[in-house]
């Protein structure tokens, strides 16, 4: 992001480390500015990086204004709040993001509209992610996935132990079925996800009734299971392997003896990771409302009730417990091998490379059939904050393993950028790209308002970031040209995060060139070229497609 001030270079110096701070105040964070003289006696240029385009352009304004004298205010300070907010991925994508990062893998999203598709990489050898869905996910298991019923069959097929149970669709079909099968029952509909509309250890009439009006209300068919006592643990599978086990507990506090319940519940809501629903804190604060009020007296409680030390007292009885105070235990390094190889079995069979599976038993460490534990449900996009914010232990490392089963160790993801600026463009892009296609390669090209794919032209952005975007996206690509002008690289910048050859054509300032040095990777080719097809010629060399 550009910036022309009466200045000196010092003080150019300063407020580009402002421009970079003001940015990080919101937790986006860049590494390089720069200044130089500007045309004008007596003003300077000054250049910092900007990850998010908006973000960079507020800070520049609120930065110029600090250098006149006029300290940010607290308007200026939620305005970039609330721009980065506006950018902030939803956990899971976020999670996937950053573990892409740290591996040096590019990493953009299509769109705020579209904030849970992330692609990751350039042309040929990008993946792509739909919140923790990576590419190589079956459609077909994934649309298996989504009926309970249907995944039920195929994971039974396998050998994995699943509930007993049938799809009704009136209630009479469902009491029929509740009796063929002995309470107690769950009641659940069957192509819904979150938990929504299930209800658990269903005992008698007037409960079953209930039960499946609030699960017919989400589907058109109802489960009606055998049901399965234990606690709820979800499994991540990834690639085959357990990436991640955590134990869901409902909400629920523990007597002393000494508080009522009520306090019991203050304690417990008073740590600092729960928040109110919609906050971005992991855990939600367990309520003492109308459900919990009875749940309690089903136990012989009120909420002034003095539990005994020691004594469990739930305040809820049906999931979804996420969403109701509910607490995360780790317990990856306890899962019984036999219950880790069901899971393993029941996402391959499901065609899912990436699977999260509720499995109920009484104890993860013993094998499921035993003690009556089955998987009752498999999740094709499975939420990643469930292992990022457990109770006793560190988070598991879960977007990382995502992103390896996409990229090798190693692989980063990347194809050749080249940065171009100067004089005779067109001739170099049409020398090269003819190199190129020798060797088989797709060369694709980005200037302002024009991109271009084997013979293929159509208007672009002028804007350097989004074309370079839009033009890195394509899966045909091999090898990219982003193209610049002088006055954009001072004005912009490059519009990617890094180049592996810079190549400069003609005369240019010195400002500019000091913008794409920074854009090129430590070890990359740096070729200044008086002719066209000479430096079309050394590109090709440098890529290994031609003889020099």
């Amino acid at each position: 992001m550009e910036l022309t001030v009466a200045a000196s270079l010092e003080q150019g110096q300063t407020l580009g480390q402002t421009m970079l701070a003001l940015q990080e105040s919101v937790g986006v964070r860049g590494a390089f500015s720069a200044v130089s003289p500007a045309a004008e006696p007596g003003q300077v240029v000054v250049v910092a990086e900007a990850r998010i385009g908006d973000l960079g352009r507020a800070a520049a304004e609120i930065a110029a204004k600090q250098a006149n004298g006029e300290p940010p205010t607290d308007a200026d300070r939620q305005r970039l709040k609330d721009i980065e907010y506006d950018h902030r991925l939803p956990v899971s994508t976020a999670v996937i993001a950053d573990a892409s990062r740290r591996r040096g893998i590019p990493v953009r999203r299509l769109s705020t509209e579209y904030g849970r598709l992330l692609i990751h990489g350039h042309g040929a050898k990008q993946h792509r992610t739909l919140a923790a869905e990576p590419d190589s996910i079956s459609i077909l298991g994934r649309t298996c996935s989504t009926d309970k019923q249907l995944a039920k069959e195929l994971m039974a097929a396998a050998g994995v132990p699943v509930p007993v149970g049938r799809a009704v669709t009136t209630l009479e079909e469902a009491w029929q079925a509740a009796q063929d099968l002995g309470f107690p029952v769950a009641v659940k509909p069957q192509d819904s996800d979150l938990q929504i509309g299930v209800s658990l250890d269903v005992r008698t009439r007037e409960h079953f009734e209930a039960a499946f009006q609030n699960a017919v209300a989400h589907s058109g068919a109802v489960l009606v299971e055998r049901f399965a006592p234990g606690v709820e643990h979800r499994v991540l599978v990834v690639d085959g392997k357990i990436a991640a086990v955590t134990r869901i507990d409902p909400p629920q506090v523990f007597g002393d003896g000494v508080h009522t319940v009520a306090e019991l519940v203050a304690e417990v809501n008073r740590d600092p990771r729960r928040g109110d629903k919609g906050s971005d804190l992991p855990w939600h604060k367990i309520a003492l409302d109308e459900e919990a009020v009875g749940v309690l007296a089903k136990q012989g409680y009120t909420v002034q009730s003095i539990p005994p030390k020691g004594e469990k007292v739930l305040a809820r009885r049906n999931p979804p417990y996420f969403a109701n105070g509910g607490n995360f235990v780790d317990v990856t390094d306890d899962i019984h091998p036999a219950t880790a190889a069901h899971a393993a079995a029941a996402a391959e069979c499901m065609g899912l490379s990436v699977a999260g599976l509720d499995v109920v038993a009484l104890d993860i460490r013993e094998p499921l059939e035993p003690q009556g534990g089955v998987v009752v449900e498999i999740n094709a996009g499975p939420g990643l904050w469930l292992h990022l914010a457990p109770s006793n232990a560190n988070p598991r490392p879960v977007g990382d393993a995502i992103v390896a089963s996409m990229f090798p160790p190693g692989e980063t993801g990347r194809i050749p950028v080249i940065a171009l600026v100067g004089e005779g463009t067109d001739g170099f892009r049409e020398s090269l790209e003819k190199l190129c296609q020798s060797s088989g390669k797709r060369l694709g090209y980005a200037k302002p308002g024009e991109a271009g794919i084997a013979g293929r032209r159509w208007p672009t952005s002028t804007d350097p970031y989004e074309r370079a975007e839009k033009l890195l996206q394509f899966p045909g690509l091999d090898v990219a040209v982003l193209e610049t002008t002088a006055q954009e690289l001072l004005r912009d910048g490059f519009g990617n995060d890094r180049c592996d050859i810079a190549v400069s054509l003609g005369e240019t300032s010195e400002a500019a060139l000091r913008v794409l040095r920074h854009a090129l990777i430590s070890g990359g080719t740096w070729i200044a070229a008086g002719e066209p097809a000479e430096a079309a010629n050394e590109v090709a060399a440098a890529l290994g497609v031609a003889e020099a």
